[in-house]
C-alpha cells in the first residue's frame, strides 16, 4: 500500500504542492517505516522557512518524529524560493527617482528620492515638516498618482485649512480619488495595510511616527515591519515624519533614522547674534544611493509652499562638498 504526505509551501505569492509517496509493506508498523529518517526529533538544518517549519511541527505531532525526506524536499523548495527572491540577472541598474516638487529641493538629491525609500521627516516642532511633507503629496496628485496620508494627531480639516493657505485645491483632489487623508486616525496595523492594498497609492506620509509606536523600538516593531514589507513590495515612496527635541547643533538620532532609507532634518535657528527672526533650514543628512553634501540650506514659506532658498547656487556648492551616503 501507499501512504501519500501532502505538503503545501507558499512562496513568491504563489501555492507549491509537494507530494511523497513512501511505500509500506503489508504488515509492517508505519512507526517504524523510514527508522532512520524519523528517529531524531531534531532539524537537519536551520534555514527552512516559517512555513516549511509549521508543516515540519504538524507532522511531528500527528506522526511522533520529524520525517528527513520531508524536511529535505522543503528545503529544497525553499531554496529555489530563494533564487526566485534574489534574481541579480532581472534587476534594473537605474535608480528611478520621485520628484517632490518642491522648488530647489530635489536638486539637493539627484532629481528625487528613489522610487520605494522610507525617508524620515524629522526635526523640532514648528519647522515645516507637515507643510513638506503635504506639498511632496501634491506633486503626486498633480501627476495622476494616488496618494495617503496619515495622520495621528491632526484632523482632515485641520490638514485641509493648512493646504488652502497655500492655494492647494486638496478638494478637488479628494472628490477625484487622488487623496485620502485619515486624520486623528486610531488604525490598527492590519486596517493601515488594509487601506493600503486596496488604495494602490505611489505615495504616503505617516504624521507621526512618534503617536504610532514607540520610536525607541520602532526597529524591534513587528507592527511596524509589516507596514514596511507592504511599502516595499508596492515601490512605495513614503515620508514618515517623526520629532526631534534638539535642533542641528547637537546629534541626536533614534533607532528610526537608523532603519530608514534617508533622513530630511527641519529646524529653526538665529543665524546672526542681530537677527531677530529665525530662519528655517532643511539638511539632507542620508540618503541611500544619492549623493548628498549634508549643509543646511535655507528656505522660506512662500505663498505657494516651501522654497528652498538660491537654487540656482546648489549645484555649484553641490559639487564641491558631496558626499555618497551609504
Amino acid at each position: 500500500m501507499f501512504i501519500v504526505l501532502l505538503a503545501c509551501l507558499i512562496t513568491s505569492n504563489k501555492l507549491r504542492t509537494l507530494v511523497l509517496i513512501i511505500t509500506v509493506k503489508q504488515g509492517v508498523n508505519i512507526s517504524s517505516v523510514g527508522e532512520c529518517s524519523m528517529r531524531s526529533k531534531q532539524p537537519i538544518h536551520t534555514t527552512l522557512s516559517a512555513e516549511a517549519m509549521s508543516i515540519l511541527e504538524r507532522y511531528e505531532q500527528e506522526m511522533g518524529a520529524k520525517n528527513v525526506v520531508l524536511e529535505h524536499a522543503l528545503l529544497g523548495m525553499d531554496k529555489l524560493r530563494f533564487k526566485e527572491k534574489i534574481d541579480t540577472q532581472s534587476m534594473s541598474r537605474a535608480i528611478k527617482r520621485v520628484r517632490t516638487g518642491i522648488f530647489g529641493f530635489d536638486e539637493l538629491v539627484e532629481g528625487g528620492i528613489p522610487e520605494g525609500f522610507i525617508v524620515a521627516v524629522t526635526g523640532t516642532p514648528g519647522t515645516g515638516k507637515t507643510t513638506f511633507s503635504m506639498q511632496f503629496l501634491l506633486e503626486g496628485m498633480m501627476n495622476h498618482e494616488k496618494c495617503i496620508f496619515f495622520s495621528f494627531e491632526e484632523k482632515v480639516e485641520q490638514l485641509i485649512k493648512q493646504s488652502i493657505r497655500y492655494g492647494w485645491n486638496i478638494g478637488e483632489y479628494l472628490q477625484k480619488g487622488y487623496l485620502e487623508i485619515f486624520g486623528f486616525t486610531m488604525l490598527s496595523t492590519e486596517e493601515i495595510i488594509e487601506i493600503i492594498e486596496t488604495f494602490k497609492p505611489k505615495r504616503i506620509v505617516f504624521d507621526s511616527l512618534n503617536i504610532y509606536t514607540d520610536i525607541t523600538e520602532i526597529r524591534k516593531s513587528s507592527q511596524w515591519r509589516n507596514i514596511v514589507k507592504v511599502i516595499k513590495d508596492k515601490k512605495i515612496t513614503c515620508l514618515a515624519i517623526t520629532e526631534k527635541k534638539y535642533g542641528l547643533d547637537v546629534k541626536e538620532y533614534d533607532d528610526f533614522d537608523f532603519m530608514a532609507d534617508g533622513i530630511l532634518f527641519f529646524d529653526k535657528k538665529l543665524m546672526h547674534e542681530l537677527d531677530v527672526q529665525k530662519d528655517y533650514l532643511i539638511e539632507v543628512q542620508k540618503m541611500r544611493l544619492t549623493k548628498i553634501n549634508e549643509i543646511p540650506y535655507q528656505f522660506i514659506f512662500s505663498d505657494n509652499g516651501i522654497e528652498i532658498k538660491s537654487p540656482a547656487g546648489l549645484k555649484v556648492t553641490f559639487e564641491k562638498h558631496f558626499v555618497s551616503s551609504r
